[in-house]
């Protein structure tokens, strides 16, 4: 599995690289600077303020209409329900989590406190998925004026947590991967949302988020 992620990011960054030579000679002169696209910051979770938690993928029944209605949360938002659980211990800090992840948490984990960021619905009622931009937005306008003072563990799947952590910080908070808290690494084949099934599929888009960041 990590060779395939891997093989995905070479070939993501070679086709972005592919583009150089549309560049005048003077700009390919100067060598680029180093860009990090790989690390993620880090922070102990207990100096977290609030956590944030972005689903991946889902689950759909046979014959489930996915424009209406939202899936069940499946295997990788479980595992990420459970990172939640790891990050928060027994503080009770506030937990924001996309619809999927905030369900297991209600439901297995009795937490009544979770504050679920939904999808937006369209006027003929179909469903609206919030983008990583759009959820951390949603979090950052129920924070208010604290987002500004705020430290944000951020829960996301492995290959998802570098554009989470810099997305939620590109909104104000002071936001983190909680250290020593195990992200879900393993994609799910059967997810209702088919850039989610593998890495090849889901890294491309991935890692062209990475650089939009990076502007």
């Amino acid at each position: 599995m990590r060779a395939k992620r891997t093989a995905a990011a070479v070939a993501t960054m070679a086709v972005l690289g592919s583009a150089a030579w549309l560049l005048p000679a003077a700009a390919q002169a100067a060598p680029p600077a180093a860009v990090d696209l790989w690390t993620v910051p880090t922070a102990p979770a207990d100096s977290a303020t609030l956590i944030v938690a972005y689903s991946f993928g889902n689950r759909l029944a046979p014959g489930t209409d996915s424009t209406r209605t939202i899936g069940e949360p499946g295997p990788v938002n479980e595992a990420l329900a459970a990172a939640v659980v790891a990050a928060r211990g027994d503080r009770a800090v506030p937990v924001y989590a996309q619809t999927e992840i905030a369900q297991v948490l209600r439901e297995r984990y009795g937490l009544t406190d979770v504050i679920s960021i939904d999808p937006d619905r369209a006027a003929d009622g179909t469903l609206v998925y919030l983008s990583t931009d759009g959820v951390a937005a949603k979090v950052a306008e129920l924070r208010g004026g604290a987002a500004a003072s705020d430290a944000a563990a951020v829960v996301a799947f492995q290959d998802h947590l570098w554009r989470a952590t810099r997305t939620t910080a590109k909104r104000g908070f002071h936001a983190f991967a909680p250290a020593g808290v195990a992200m879900p690494a393993q994609y799910d084949p059967q997810s209702g949302q088919p850039w989610t099934t593998s890495p090849l599929l889901y890294l491309p888009t991935d890692f062209a988020g990475r650089l939009a960041l990076l502007k």
